[in-house]
C-alpha cells in the first residue's frame, strides 16, 4: 500500500512539473484588441526572411508551445509559432502586467530571418495598443 501511495504521488508530481508554467502567470487567455485592419506576415520568404507585422506573446502562455517549460518570447506567422532570439520579453516591459506578454497577444513590426524554427530578430518594435 505504501508503494502505491508513493507511485501516485510521484506520478502527480511529474505531471504537474511537465505542464506547469512559470508560476507567476495569471493567464486569462484574454487577447488585447488589435486596432483596425492589420496586414500580418502570413508566410516566410524562401530565403527565410521576415519583414512586417506579426502577433507576438509568450509562446508557452498564449501560443500553446507545449515544448516550452518556461516563458519565452514568440511570434506567430500564419498558424505556426517561432521563438524569438535577439530580444527578450523583459526588454518589452513587465511580462506579467495586464498588457504584458504572458497575459496578452500584441503586435510587433519585425525584421529578421527564420532559421531552424527560430526567429532571429534584427529589429523588433512592439506596437502601441
Amino acid at each position: 500500500m505504501k508503494n502505491i501511495t508513493y507511485l501516485i504521488l510521484t506520478s502527480l508530481f511529474s505531471i504537474n512539473l511537465a505542464y506547469a508554467g512559470c508560476g507567476s502567470c495569471k493567464v486569462s487567455k484574454n487577447k488585447v484588441a488589435i486596432p483596425g485592419e492589420q496586414n500580418f506576415v502570413s508566410t516566410i520568404a524562401d530565403d527565410g526572411s521576415v519583414s512586417g507585422l506579426v502577433q507576438t506573446s509568450c509562446g508557452m502562455c498564449n501560443f500553446s508551445m507545449k515544448s516550452q517549460k518556461e516563458c519565452n518570447l514568440a511570434i506567430q506567422i500564419g498558424e505556426k509559432s517561432y521563438l524569438v532570439q535577439g530580444t527578450k520579453m523583459a526588454e518589452l516591459g513587465d511580462p506579467h502586467a495586464k498588457d504584458g506578454m504572458c497575459n496578452s497577444v500584441r503586435v510587433a513590426n519585425v525584421v529578421g530571418n527564420v532559421k531552424d524554427d527560430i526567429f532571429l530578430a534584427d529589429s523588433f518594435e512592439l506596437q502601441k495598443n
